[in-house]
């Protein structure tokens, strides 16, 4: 399994779920948004949300990306929430879907989650026994 095969699930997928806690609650929510910097994985989000009270908390959280047959990802690790102006404007850009939620990229209500995988499973059909995929 390679990441290039990680990243096209994801490009078919188009919606991934990123879970989230705050050690108590647990939080599974649609996300879009998304793009690879590097080795990090990044998200918009708004800077009032659940999600982020709960990276305040516990800054670990876990991303699945699901396709029609089955096939998906999981990619886990530890989260860091970006209010440089730089991030965001480098996510906007890079996402042209984004500008039809976000007015501005200097907003101070957006902000971007900054994902450093420590692991990325993947799993085919017909079974649910995962492969690790080589982190970048």
């Amino acid at each position: 399994m390679s990441i290039e095969r990680v990243k096209e699930l994801m490009k078919d997928a188009g919606w991934g779920y990123l879970a989230t806690t705050d050690g108590t609650k647990v939080g599974v929510r649609p996300m879009g948004g998304l793009d690879w910097f590097g080795d990090e994985l990044w998200c918009a989000s708004g800077s009032d949300t659940e999600k982020i009270a709960h990276l305040s908390k516990v800054p670990h959280a876990e991303y699945c990306f699901c396709a029609s047959d089955g096939t998906h990802v999981r990619i886990g690790g530890s989260c860091t929430v970006s209010t440089d102006d730089d991030d965001k404007v480098k996510l906007y850009d890079a996402v042209p879907a984004l500008k039809g939620h976000i007015p501005d990229p200097h907003a101070p209500g957006y902000v971007v989650i900054r994902m450093k995988p420590s692991r990325i499973l993947m799993s085919l059909p017909p079974g649910v026994t995962y492969q690790e995929v080589k982190l970048l």
